[in-house]
């Protein structure tokens, strides 16, 4: 897919009609000028960066900082996640959807791929202004958001393929944007992922596993048809450099003293994620 980086299809890209919906008063919104706004009166201006900010006055976290997304992504560009987005991309590309929300998407990096991949409408959020500034950077088709997840601001019914990857998740407002028999992807950690770090920061952490995948299953299957469920997993190895992105980028060692662990001592990580892919629930 070719992509022109100018201002002009920064703000183009965001004229479509019938998906954008008001935050504030869940009216359609509508390209105006550089602008998306609403019959009530709403505002939002799109950025010349490529993106518009939906938020409505959420602020971010303090934890999900410019600093973890800056090293998240060099390891994602470095090819630590090639693996799984592999695996989304297989997933996805069986269904041909025409239209994908990439849910808490971080600094774009599925979006981005999946967009380039599989040459469908990716659109993705993210509550992070710092992470959405990273992934609109350089240019990119993606309509890209700054979005409260219990909020998404989309219009019912328009997507046909909703990824959630490594994110918390509003089952709800999901099935309430996708179409009637749209797709589900959500990507979790497997039992083993980052089990060489989490051994060594174990005297630290709260918890010594990821959630159960019978627990993550049960609420998945709450408002959704588990269709299929598929595990992915590699080992690569680490240098000081990447060793350090991975340090700053996990929320698995929020409140760990960093400096107590042996970090020299962690020479090769493991990457593994479950897929559960599913359908939403016909209403009764």
């Amino acid at each position: 897919m070719r992509y022109d980086n100018t201002m002009k299809d920064g703000y183009l890209k965001f004229d479509m009609r019938g998906v954008f919906r008001c935050p504030l008063c869940a009216s359609p919104l509508a390209l105006a000028g550089q602008s998306l706004t609403c019959a009530n009166g709403h505002c939002f201006d799109v950025s010349a960066k490529g993106y518009v900010n939906l938020a409505a006055g959420r602020g971010q976290s303090a934890k999900y900082d410019k600093a973890l997304f800056e090293s998240r992504g060099a390891l994602l560009r470095a090819g630590f996640y090639a693996h799984v987005l592999d695996a989304a991309a297989e997933v996805l590309a069986a269904e041909a959807p025409v239209r994908i929300l990439d849910a808490g998407c971080g600094e774009g990096y599925y979006a981005r791929a999946l967009a380039e991949r599989l040459g469908a409408e990716l659109y993705a959020f993210d509550l992070s202004r710092d992470a959405i500034l990273l992934a609109a950077r350089g240019g990119t088709p993606v309509r890209l958001m700054v979005a409260d997840m219990t909020n998404i601001p989309l219009q019912t019914g328009t997507m046909d393929a909703v990824l959630d990857a490594f994110s918390p998740a509003h089952y709800g407002e999901y099935a309430r944007v996708l179409k009637p028999d749209g797709l589900l992807l959500k990507i979790v950690p497997a039992p083993e992922h980052l089990h060489e770090l989490r051994q060594i920061a174990k005297e630290q952490l709260s918890h010594a596993a990821y959630e159960s995948g019978a627990d993550v299953e049960a609420r998945f299957a709450a408002g959704f048809r588990l269709l299929e469920t598929r595990e992915v997993s590699r080992t690569l190895p680490l240098d000081a450099g990447t060793r350090a992105h991975l340090v700053r980028m996990t929320p698995l060692l929020f409140g760990v003293d960093i400096s107590a662990l042996p970090l020299a001592s962690l020479t090769e990580i493991t990457i593994a994620a479950r897929l559960l892919i599913g359908r939403a629930r016909a209403e009764s």
